[in-house]
């Protein structure tokens, strides 16, 4: 058994850290860990926002020494949890395999994947990374390793579960076959509110038929909301491609729009970074498209990983006191109004993200997984800001304005929600506090979100 790392550890938005310990698991160790002794919580790559794999108090065992990747059948792979989604991409694709519900983050693992059971932009049409799952193999809070199926109560639980049910070990995933490793990527420039609401139904209702989905905002006008460039992905027939040749895109970017190198590029643009900028950089970005509809043929990864494309380690821009994310989903069962009346207030508040990019989703039959028949968009607010309203001010009238409209947050992203607003944002959480209380009544699996939230 290795001895523990001293490691200093904080969520990726660089909002919440902490001073811990790691052990840094293998294969070969997985019976040595005393797990009922202490507090627990695995840890992957540290692609959650915020709190989430995060524990001040107790082990924290991490997985990117569980890296292996075996095929058991010409459609099934069993993989590692600490396997990133990225190099696993590097196993599939030249076998023209994929996944569904792939995020646009490819350095998450696949534990990770599992515990937040994440979304891509698929979601409407395939649902959640779940739907890929087979089995899984996990570490209970007797120190047991056990492996269920979907037959297999606690194996709803460890999906979407936030890593409270166990320590994930590894999975086995059916793939999906897919045409090639290439994606025509078609980018719609949207000119009216209207307009949006008809390229979203079109989207929804399968008559554009499509592979992918996400759509760029522009809010650069209040008189303006609801336009933007939809890019949609299709994949297409395409030349085969190796596993070096994945291995060599899947590098993470170091130049931000592949010319200014991240070392510096960001800390220069601190202090130019303010509403004023990004709403001149927005209007900008939908004036310079000109035709209504541009095409062009893209790698799997490229597509997919847009931050690592055009903007890596935006989060640097954030510094040093880090920013917060906030994902809500709203409802159009009853049409887009209310989603109009997110980006009205965004604007109102001043707090238009960097990309601000909105996914398409559907029901999922777990209320506490993010999912459900709406729209969600991503809202970052700087810890330090320059606008009229503070931080901690902001942040509360955010959750109280989406109570209003009855959305729902994406924990995986979360850092600040209460449990004065728990309930109504995150419906169906009721259930797994309960049936964590029943399966792990000394709470083994803890960390610093569950106890902000859940205790």
């Amino acid at each position: 058994m290795p001895d523990p790392k001293n490691s200093e550890i904080q969520g990726w938005s660089g909002y919440k850290s902490i001073t811990n310990k790691e052990i840094h698991i293998t294969k070969e160790n997985l019976n040595d860990i005393n797990i009922n002794k202490k507090k627990v919580l695995g840890r992957g790559h540290g692609c959650s926002f915020g709190d989430q794999a995060l524990l001040s108090d107790g082990m924290l065992i991490n997985s990117s020494e569980l890296n292996f990747i075996n095929w058991v059948s010409e459609s099934v792979v069993e993989v590692g949890s600490g396997v990133e989604i990225r190099y696993l991409l590097s196993e599939l694709l030249p076998h023209n395999k994929g996944l569904i519900g792939v995020p646009g983050g490819l350095q998450v693992t696949i534990g990770g994947a599992i515990s937040n059971n994440i979304h891509g932009k698929d979601h409407w049409k395939n649902g959640n990374f779940s739907e890929n799952i087979l089995s899984i193999t996990y570490i209970d809070n007797n120190g047991e390793i056990k492996k269920v199926f979907r037959e297999n109560e606690i194996f709803h639980f460890l999906i979407g579960g936030m890593g409270l049910f166990g320590f994930i070990v590894s999975t086995e995933l059916r793939t999906t076959d897919i045409r090639s490793a290439w994606i025509k990527e078609k980018s719609t420039k949207i000119n009216s509110k209207n307009n949006f609401i008809e390229f979203v139904t079109s989207i929804k209702e399968g008559e554009l038929d499509v592979d992918y989905s996400v759509t760029w905002l522009d809010f650069s006008s209040k008189k303006g909301l609801g336009r933007g460039i939809s890019l949609t992905g299709e994949f297409i027939d395409g030349e085969s491609v190796s596993k070096d040749f994945v291995e060599e895109r899947i590098k993470e970017n170091k130049y931000v729009f592949n010319t200014f190198s991240t070392n510096y590029f960001w800390h220069l643009a601190r202090p130019f970074y303010n509403q004023k900028t990004l709403n001149l950089l927005s209007s900008l970005k939908y004036k310079s498209t000109k035709s209504r509809v541009q095409e062009q043929v893209l790698f799997y990864t490229d597509y997919m990983w847009i931050d690592n494309r055009l903007i890596p380690e935006y989060r640097k821009l954030y510094e040093p006191k880090g920013f917060v994310e906030i994902q809500p989903l709203v409802s159009i069962d009853n049409g887009f109004e209310q989603f109009f009346e997110l980006l009205d207030f965004v604007k109102f508040h001043n707090i238009e993200p960097l990309f601000p990019s909105v996914k398409l989703h559907k029901e999922h039959e777990h209320m506490w997984t993010f999912a459900g028949n709406g729209l969600s968009i991503c809202l970052d607010l700087p810890v330090v800001r320059r606008g009229k309203y503070n931080f901690e001010y902001l942040i509360e009238e955010v959750y109280k304005f989406l109570s209003t409209l009855e959305a729902k947050v994406y924990l995986a992203k979360d850092s600040t929600l209460t449990r004065k607003h728990l309930s109504k944002l995150a419906p169906g959480v009721d259930e797994l506090i309960q049936k964590r209380k029943t399966i792990d009544g000394k709470f083994i699996f803890d960390s610093e979100m569950a106890k902000r939230l859940f205790q």
